[in-house]
């Protein structure tokens, strides 16, 4: 994936970090997830693999875009995500997914 291909489909991601090189990074690492990745609804009783993966990769972009939290931080996040999968690939992805996840985003009553 590149980072065009990523923010084009999370637009959550703040505009000031589209030309950081950790951003090109993490689009390539992550490419199978981020393909996958969508972002709950806000009626989730039961989170899907595509659930899991936004939270874990997208959300904190999304944070420092909700200035919760600063950019240097978000940045040092994105590259701690990445240094995280390439010290051991196979176990970061069984990270990212909780054994209990559902097959399927599970919505609660009255959400579409």
């Amino acid at each position: 994936m590149t980072v065009y291909d990523l923010i084009k489909r999370f637009r959550e991601i703040p505009p000031d970090l589209h030309s950081e090189p950790v951003l090109e990074k993490f689009a390539e690492t992550f490419d199978p997830f981020l393909k996958v990745a969508n972002k709950p609804s806000a009626c989730s009783t039961q989170y899907d693999a595509g659930n899991h993966y936004y939270m874990k990769l997208i959300a904190p972009m999304g944070i420092y875009g909700y200035r919760l939290c600063t950019r240097a931080d978000c940045l040092q996040q994105l590259q701690a995500l990445i240094d995280q999968h390439d010290a051991d690939p196979k176990g970061f992805a069984a990270s990212l997914l909780p054994a209990d996840a559902a097959a399927r985003e599970v919505k609660g009553s009255g959400c579409s």
